[in-house]
């Protein structure tokens, strides 16, 4: 039986990102060799290449790269077309580029014309769900507004709060502190800027508490849910984040906590600087690419090797799945796109690795996921069954 779309791209982006099982591998391979048409073959390597022209080729033994790629398909009959062979050069090129560390998420990304047959498909289905987008609600005093992406400016509990592209930033002229709560409601993000000149980008179903002035000797805001904090320097004034559990204390710094109630842990994880790490009864100081984890118990450990990139995703606009299950998976998609999930009796124990824009409707995510042959959806409004 010949391959959908849907399961070519799948095992492309599985042997992309070094997710593919060995049994993905060679149904791949045999995919390749096998087929008259190479046109989705090409658009997904010609996507790769013009996704990464500006960047510097690494160091790559191509003859043995070559090599290996013509022994795993298998291709012994002289008569193949040696046209056939310098795609699979360029695959393996593309690959290459991937694991010298580049970030990316071309597959189903609207942008890119081999996703818009998929798109095409799950446009005509008429359940479908948008993505989240731009919105929250900030509150002070006895008032509160409702904010979306347009340019607009407002009084607020005596502030003037300006939108400009999406980013919120109050302005007043007083030194009393005033607290603010910026909260994004599913399918909702948001950032703004602080008085100090840090940036917080705030993820779906969220919380920010803050002050429109910081006063003393630090700069206090509290979250509930994800952010990602951008810490303006300022040595002689602690930047401190105060979630249900633990506050984490810095001066300038690149950070992402990971902090929703209805989760198990808590996780922070520093990308740039040095955070410190606050329990009830621990401390742990970070150094970049480290996490702290930090469970309900209060029990608070170190994590040495964090997947920046899989964290910071959602800042950067994309989904990122590494080895993940799909009740994990389903609780970010369920955030982003405000719908209610529900698992049918039966389902095997599996792990996925994807990376997908949060720019498609759902249905674009669940077709992938879908086209791995390991779970099935069905969408009824807002409410997606997971089944096997």
């Amino acid at each position: 039986m010949p391959l959908s779309e849907e399961r070519v791209y799948y095992l492309l982006q599985a042997y992309t990102y070094r997710t593919a099982t060995a049994e993905e591998e060679q149904e791949l391979f045999e995919w390749i060799s096998s087929t008259s048409e190479d046109t989705l073959l090409k658009d997904y390597v010609q996507q790769l290449i013009q996704e990464h022209q500006h960047e510097k080729l690494p160091d790559v033994d191509w003859e043995n790269i070559y090599r290996r790629i013509k022994q795993d398909t298998e291709i012994d009959s002289p008569a193949q077309p040696a046209r056939r062979i310098s795609w699979y050069y360029a695959a393996a090129a593309a690959v290459l580029l991937l694991i010298a560390g580049s970030s990316f998420y071309l597959l189903f990304n609207k942008k890119h014309t081999t996703a818009n047959t998929l798109a095409h498909k799950a446009s005509n289905n008429v359940n479908d769900v948008p993505p989240g987008k731009f919105k929250a609600i900030i509150q002070a005093g006895n008032g509160q507004v409702v904010l979306n992406r347009n340019d607009t400016s407002f009084m607020l509990a005596g502030n003037a709060v300006n939108i400009n592209n999406g980013n919120l930033q109050i302005t007043t002229d007083t030194e009393k502190p005033i607290q603010y709560t910026l909260i994004t409601p599913r399918g909702g993000e948001y950032q703004l800027t602080l008085s100090d000149g840090t940036t917080v980008w705030l993820n779906a179903d969220s919380k920010l508490v803050y002050p429109t002035v910081f006063t003393g000797n630090t700069r206090v805001v509290t979250l509930e849910g994800e952010a990602y904090f951008d810490v303006h320097q300022d040595a002689s004034h602690p930047f401190v984040v105060k979630t249900s559990h633990q506050s984490v204390r810095v001066l300038g710094t690149e950070f992402n906590i990971h902090a929703y109630p209805d989760e198990p842990k808590v996780v922070t994880t520093l990308i740039n600087g040095r955070v410190q790490v606050n329990s009830q009864d621990h401390t742990l100081l970070l150094q970049p690419g480290q996490q702290a984890h930090l469970t309900g118990e209060g029990l608070l450990s170190l994590q040495p090797d964090a997947d920046i990139e899989q964290v910071i995703a959602w800042k950067n606009g994309y989904f990122r799945f590494m080895k993940a299950d799909i009740h994990s998976i389903m609780q970010q998609l369920s955030r982003w796109y405000d719908v209610e999930v529900h698992y049918e009796k039966n389902l095997k124990p599996a792990s996925f690795g994807a990376v997908i824009s949060r720019n498609n409707n759902i249905s674009q995510v669940l077709n992938m996921l879908e086209a791995t042959g390991e779970v099935h959806f069905k969408i009824e409004g807002r409410k997606i069954s997971v089944m096997p």
